[in-house]
This record gives C-alpha cells, sequence and structure tokens, in this order.
C-alpha cells in the first residue's frame, strides 16, 4: 500500500486543501530534486488515491504546480500532459480516469488559455474523443464543463477557431443531459460568452446555438431561472450577431412561433412588464396597504416577461427588413383569432415591437390601428389591458403620426379608465400620458 493511503481519507483531503495553499509561496525556494519529486508524487497520488475527494482536492494541487511551472518559465511539466493524455485515452472500464483528465484540464483552463497554445490540437483531440467517442455520461458532462471553461476563456481570442468545430458536439450531450439544471446551465453561460466572439468558426454555429437555447425556453420542466438564461443566450447573439440572425428566416420564425405561444398560454398579464419597468408605479406598489405586492416575486422572471424582453431585443437589434414582416404578421393573425388568448398575444406582441420597429410601423400605421382599436373594445379584459399597453407603446413611438387618429384614440381611452378592471383602468392613464405628451398647447386665433 503507498505511503499516503496509510492516513484517514479526510485527513488526506485536508493535507491536499493546505498544500494548495502553502505551494505558491514556498515552490520557488525548493531546489530542482525537491521540485521534480514533489511532482512525481503528485502524479502518483493522482493515479492511486481511492477516494474522490481526495484526488478533487489533488487536482487543485497538480493545476497550482502547472501553473507556478509555466509562469516562471519552467519545464511545463510535461509528464503532467502525458498523464493527462494517457487518462483521456483510457478504456471504456476506466472512466474515472478519463473524468480525472478533464477535471484536470477544466482547473488548468488559465494555465492553458494563456501558457500552452501550442498544445491546443492534441488538447483538441482529447476532447473530440470524449464527446464523440465516448457514452459514458460522467466523462462526457466533465469534458463538455472543461472545454466550456476554455471556450469561454478564449472567446475574444484567435485560437478558439481550434475548438469551434466542437460546439455541436457540446449541445449534443446538454440536449441528452437536459435534465440536469446544473449542467444545462454550465452550458448556457458558454454560449453566452462565445455570443460576442468575432469568430467566424463560432459564428458559423448559430443556428445550433440559437436552437438549443430555444428548446431550453421552451421546457416546462426546467427552472424558469434556467429558461430566463436561455432565453438571455438568444437575446444577446441577436444582439452581437443582427445580421447573421435576420438573414436565417425559418431560425426568426422558430424563435417568434415559440415566444408568442409562451404569451398565449401564459397566465399573466402581458401588460404587466409595464408596472414594473415604471419606478413611479412600482413605489406606489410597494407602499400599498394590501400587502400582496412582493419585490422579489416581481422580480423572477415568468414566461410572459421572458418572451416579451426577448422580443423587444428581437426587434431593437435584428435589421427592421428582415424582424418587421415576421413579427407583425404573427400579431395580426393571432388578433383575429376567435381565442382570446390568442388576440391577448397579437396586441402585447404589437405593443413589444413598437419601440424596436418604430420606423416601419409608422410607415404601416394605417394598416395596423384598426386591429389595435378593436382590440381596445374586446370583451375580453386581457386584450384590452394589453390593447392600452399596445396604444401606449405606439403613442410613445410612432409621433406624430399617431396624432392623426386623436379622435378615435381619445374617446376609447376615456371609455378604459372607467373599465370594471382595475388593470385596464390604470394601463389607459398611461396610454393617455404618452398620447398627450407631444401635443401641442391650444392658442385662440388673434
Amino acid at each position: 500500500m503507498p505511503w499516503f493511503l496509510f492516513q484517514p481519507p479526510p485527513v488526506r483531503h485536508v493535507a491536499g486543501i493546505l498544500l494548495r495553499k502553502r505551494l505558491p509561496g514556498h515552490y520557488s525556494k525548493f531546489d530542482v530534486n525537491s521540485q521534480s519529486s514533489l511532482k512525481s508524487e503528485i502524479l502518483l497520488v493522482l493515479s492511486q488515491e481511492p477516494e474522490r475527494t481526495v484526488r478533487n482536492g489533488v487536482v487543485g494541487v497538480a493545476a497550482s504546480l502547472a501553473k507556478l511551472e509555466c509562469g516562471s518559465g519552467g519545464t511545463s511539466w510535461p509528464e503532467l500532459f502525458q498523464f493527462i493524455a494517457a487518462a483521456a485515452a483510457a478504456d471504456g472500464q476506466q472512466a474515472e480516469a478519463r473524468e480525472l483528465a478533464f477535471w484536470l484540464l477544466s482547473e488548468m483552463t488559465e494555465t492553458i488559455g494563456t501558457h500552452l497554445k501550442a498544445q491546443f490540437q492534441p488538447i483538441a483531440g482529447l476532447f473530440t474523443q470524449a464527446l464523440v467517442s465516448t457514452e459514458d455520461a460522467k466523462v462526457q458532462k466533465a469534458a463538455v464543463k472543461s472545454l466550456g471553461q476554455l471556450l469561454s476563456f478564449l472567446a475574444d481570442e484567435p485560437e478558439v477557431e481550434v475548438f469551434a468545430g466542437l460546439i455541436p458536439p457540446i449541445l449534443q450531450v446538454a440536449s441528452q443531459q437536459a435534465g440536469d439544471e446544473e449542467f444545462v446551465s454550465t452550458v448556457l453561460d458558454v454560449l453566452y460568452d462565445l455570443a460576442y466572439s468575432p469568430s467566424q468558426a463560432v459564428g458559423a454555429h448559430l443556428i445550433p446555438m440559437v436552437q438549443f437555447a430555444l428548446e431550453c425556453v421552451k421546457a416546462q420542466s426546467l427552472e424558469m431561472g434556467v429558461r430566463d438564461s436561455a432565453a438571455l443566450v438568444i437575446a444577446t447573439l441577436a444582439e452581437a450577431k443582427p445580421k447573421s440572425f435576420g438573414k436565417e428566416e425559418a431560425l426568426i420564425a422558430q424563435v417568434l412561433e415559440v415566444l408568442f405561444t409562451l404569451i398565449e398560454n401564459s397566465p399573466e398579464s402581458a401588460a404587466g412588464a409595464l408596472f414594473e419597468s415604471n419606478p413611479a408605479w412600482r413605489q406606489d406598489l410597494e407602499d400599498g396597504d394590501d400587502g400582496d405586492f412582493d419585490a422579489d416575486e416581481m422580480d423572477s422572471p415568468t414566461e410572459t416577461s421572458m418572451a416579451q424582453g426577448t422580443l423587444d431585443m428581437l426587434a431593437c437589434e435584428i435589421p427592421k427588413k428582415y424582424i418587421f414582416q415576421p413579427a407583425v404578421s404573427r400579431c395580426v393573425q393571432r388578433l383575429s383569432s376567435p381565442q382570446p388568448n390568442h388576440r391577448k398575444a397579437g396586441i402585447a406582441g404589437l405593443g413589444v415591437i413598437a419601440e424596436g420597429c418604430s420606423e416601419p410601423l409608422r410607415e404601416h400605421l394605417h394598416e395596423v390601428m384598426p386591429h389595435v382599436l378593436n382590440a381596445a373594445k374586446d370583451a375580453d379584459p386581457q386584450v384590452r389591458e394589453c390593447a392600452c399597453f399596445c396604444l401606449g407603446q405606439i403613442s410613445e413611438h410612432c409621433q406624430p403620426e399617431v396624432l392623426a387618429y386623436s379622435e378615435q384614440i381619445l374617446p376609447i381611452v376615456f371609455a378604459l379608465l372607467d373599465d370594471q378592471m382595475v388593470a385596464v383602468q390604470a394601463t389607459s392613464c398611461y396610454v393617455l400620458e404618452m398620447f398627450c405628451e407631444r401635443l401641442r398647447p391650444w392658442r385662440p386665433l388673434r
């Protein structure tokens, strides 16, 4: 039995933690033989330590040693990389050894990304083998986490192209592990970091990146925060790569259908974002006496807020020649539906895109306004509330063209001020404020 196994596992675990903490301050004082002996012992422990928690601690020691070697211009510890390569290539019966190899690479992300660019090709080969040829879920997840950290670290560097071809296998593994929220969140974080990458090799995978995020947005089984992170990935890709995103007509159609479906099927008010984003009204709610206000609940994402926020970003960032017609056609189509939740989604969507698509919307106002005015008289209160929201957005962002409809808008707004639903009354105040803000004062002729 190796000498280090004579100590109980908790002692070995604490020893690894202390060694990692103290090593950087003393390693340079060791002579070459002592340094070589320490590195050999660390590799021996990694290869023979039976306790998983202890091995995890020793992985940190090995990563710290590698950083010290590379940072000081030393030998870069070639034996460690030989150990990693051998462990990663171990046969199918040694999943723990392969998993250990990717733990090591994960802990060494900064060292690899900074000092070992010459080794990128063989390292990429290790990841390829794990993602494509391995069926063991633990090994694949360890490889994805390690590769994801490296991709995030290199996102703005040209060397990211060496690993960009592995994005589809990452997404495939993540799709297979869709029930693991922590793992899915890790992958979404990587996609977010890659969104702004200038690499064309990364941009070539825009479609599968958006489609994976879209599947996460749709997944009712995922926690709302994870789904909201996926929506943020889509919005960020639209912001970072607007032309590339916009040119993918089928992709735009997929995303819009999911967003409108979420608004349709969600019980929340589709005009609720208006109150959440208005500081004055939020303060009124916080100061109210009814005790029903919950700031944390208001800040928590919902399907509606997630869908509307993403739609707003698409409308603001993607060139209008790509986004306006697909979005407004879906709004108008739903406004003629006999189902009130469809009409709610249609009129809410029209209000959401009013800011980002204000220029083309002003040009088509004569086609759109009849639908909006009809929705304001809808029998369903949620549709009326969203129609008020939409009227307010159009009144704010489609000036001065909207003033031509004053004789039609104002009577409707005044009627809605007496609506039976308090939410409709409140939202109609917003319309009146936005509409009257640009009116010029009347002066009698002299």
